[in-house]
């Protein structure tokens, strides 16, 4: 499969479309027929994302947002998700708009957000059970906690952790660290470590990784790892698969969707 793989890229801006396939149309970047003009010619001819080939009466290069024709003819503005078809700052609608702010993550290492006098955002949805607890710049949860996923487990938890040939794949569940954190905490790679949060904590095989490296904020070095969340209780029936990483996730929704802040959260992580 890898020698069928296309080493060219007639664009020259890195897309390689032919190398790996992108979801869900294998189109590179999105609201690209913002690089073209209303008569579908590239703003910058040297570097052409996309362009309107009018005699074939179709869009030659990147897979097209939208396959309407430009808009000079008888197609529509480049922003489909938008109801006018133009990028706009000003965004009315939204519950803590309308112009994008930067807040800090309800749990986060840092008092202060550098951005603005409000630290977190005020419209969030805070959840209120007994295992909603929260922890900032607390000193028994030090490191930023993030999750992911792996592919062996490309889907939601529900669709992939009770799967037992995907756990054949990838057994246990793992915890990602820099090599800085790796030589302050004394861990190698293989280690069994737990991983806690102010509402758990789970049991995962320490990953010495390059990905991972540490961050300098106000000063200070503030260290981030990673879990997966695929994994759950039903494989192996020993346990040894270990838990989901969702046990030490934050209940947060953001202000508008309400979609979950879990992947910025305070952990510690220690030998098992």
């Amino acid at each position: 499969m890898m020698a069928r793989r296309g080493k060219d890229d007639p664009t020259g801006l890195g897309l390689y479309s032919g190398w790996a396939w992108a979801w869900p149309v294998n189109r590179r970047i999105i609201y690209n027929r913002a690089s073209v003009d209303l008569q579908g010619n590239p703003w910058d001819p040297k570097r052409a994302l996309i362009k309107w080939d009018a005699d074939k009466k179709a869009w030659v290069g990147d897979v097209p947002d939208g396959p309407a024709p430009p808009m000079g003819t008888d197609g529509k503005f480049p922003f489909i998700m938008k109801p006018d078809g133009v990028a706009s700052i000003f965004g009315p609608g939204l519950a803590e708009g309308p112009f994008p702010e930067h807040y800090e993550a309800l749990e986060c290492p840092v008092e202060a957000n550098a951005m603005s006098k409000q630290r977190v955002n005020p419209t969030i949805k805070i959840f209120g059970d007994k295992m909603d607890v929260y922890a900032s710049c607390d000193a028994r949860f030090p490191f930023v906690g993030t999750t992911y996923r792996v592919s062996e487990h490309w889907q939601t938890g529900c669709m992939t952790r009770h799967c037992s040939w995907l756990l054949e794949m990838q057994p246990q569940n793992f915890v990602e660290i820099s090599f800085e954190l790796g030589k302050e905490l004394g861990l190698k790679n293989g280690e069994t470590v737990i991983v806690s949060s102010a509402r758990g904590e789970v049991k995962a095989v320490a990953l010495v990784s390059e990905r991972f490296k540490p961050f300098k904020i106000s000063n200070s070095t503030v260290h981030q790892v990673g879990l997966p969340w695929h994994f759950g209780w039903q494989f192996p029936e020993d346990g040894s698969g270990y838990d989901s990483a969702n046990l030490l996730t934050p209940n947060v929704g953001d202000a508008n969707t309400m979609i979950p802040e879990s992947k910025a959260f305070m952990v510690n992580v220690r030998k098992a």
